[in-house]
């Protein structure tokens, strides 16, 4: 049993807001906002000789005390993430560290050896690392539990096989891809459900950006190949993923590192699809977004990381605010700026700016 904390009251009113804006029919009456600004908080001292424990201690106070309380539809959550690779780690990947992260080794040396490819049990490896971590955090808080970072089917398939080796084989061997994500897939259901059954009423679906969902909008994938294929080949080969996982866990928020104006079309055949998330500065206008996928939570995050074709962070919040419509389910989340200063100059966040444009636009939360 998590000990009882008084998060629920502080944050009753952003709760009661969000779970309308993700579920109810009724338009929402403003956009929401996350300006995710963090300030800077004393780690405790170790009191805990268990260092899974002492680590969620940690990630607790972090939550609820490491960030600036300006107002915004933030809520606290707990993250369980292990890696963009922690899924095909379970496959038997051998993990490389390359700047800070991991990249996942394949294992197939071709498309026919997935005749002979399992599923694995979910307590392998950078999965199993998750559920006994969420089972960590569940027994010393009830703040919500993310789900671990779950890049679609189609990129495990890539870092199983290969991303050129993949896409050849959708023309070669179209069969063969088909049962690989099949097996990923099936693999999926069972790690989520495992989580979910783990973190029980405090599991929270959407892991990035940092918003909280509630269990209903069923599942978050990360599909950055999306921008890859082409509609056709994306409708042939992930879509059935999704539709999938979508159908057994009662819908699907999708991110992907951007959405081309001519993706938009193919994401409304995912069923149940619940949101979608991007990073905007290579995507298609926030207004087409919102028309083309009508109806569903769309919550780009705002940064100064890729394509810089704004001079701010707060320019940008105030041109994303200005387009919002009654009945928009908007939610842009402004992140601090995370490019190398060297390459790209000394911008920085300016958190006093982007409250300016969020308070200026008229829809800042409490209206």
């Amino acid at each position: 049993m998590s000990p009882p904390t008084h998060w629920t009251t502080d944050y009753s009113r952003t709760l009661s807001f969000l779970r309308d804006f993700w579920m109810s029919e009724a338009a929402p009456r403003r956009p929401g906002i996350i300006l995710h600004q963090y300030q800077p908080v004393d780690t405790p001292t170790p009191t805990d000789l268990d260092p899974e424990r002492q680590k969620a201690l940690e990630q607790v106070h972090g939550a609820l005390h490491g960030r600036v309380r300006n107002g915004d539809d933030y809520i606290p959550r707990l993250s369980t993430n292990n890696g963009t690779s922690a899924m095909a780690s379970a496959f038997g990947t051998e993990l490389q560290d390359v700047g800070g992260g991991h990249w996942a080794e394949t294992i197939l040396s071709g498309i026919e050896e997935v005749d002979h490819l399992e599923k694995p049990p979910v307590t392998e490896a950078r999965v199993g690392e998750a559920l006994e971590f969420t089972r960590a955090l569940k027994l010393v808080s009830d703040l919500p539990i993310c789900s671990l970072d779950l890049q679609s089917p189609l990129t495990v398939a890539t870092q199983l096989l290969g991303v050129t080796e993949l896409f050849m084989a959708m023309y070669d061997a179209p069969r063969r891809v088909h049962r690989l994500l099949e097996i990923i897939t099936d693999f999926f259901i069972d790690v989520v459900e495992a989580q979910r059954e783990i973190a029980g009423e405090q599991y929270a679906p959407v892991f990035w950006p940092h918003i909280w969902s509630p269990a209903e909008v069923g599942l978050e994938l990360a599909d950055d190949y999306l921008l890859t294929l082409s509609p056709d080949l994306y409708e042939e080969f992930s879509i059935p993923c999704l539709n999938c996982l979508s159908r057994h866990f009662g819908g699907l928020f999708l991110h992907s590192c951007s959405l081309y104006s001519h993706h938009l079309p193919v994401l409304r055949k995912i069923e149940s699809l619940r949101g979608v998330n991007c990073d905007l500065s290579m995507a298609a206008p926030v207004r087409d977004i919102l028309d083309a996928l009508d109806g569903i939570v769309f919550s780009p995050h705002v940064y100064m990381n890729k394509e810089i074709t704004l001079p701010s962070q707060a320019e940008w919040l105030k041109e994303i605010l200005d387009v919002w419509e009654h009945g928009d389910r908007l939610m842009p989340v402004v992140l601090a700026v995370i490019y190398d200063d060297a390459i790209k100059g000394d911008q920085q966040t300016d958190w006093e700016e982007c409250q300016k444009a969020w308070r200026k636009s008229g829809t800042g939360a409490g209206k």
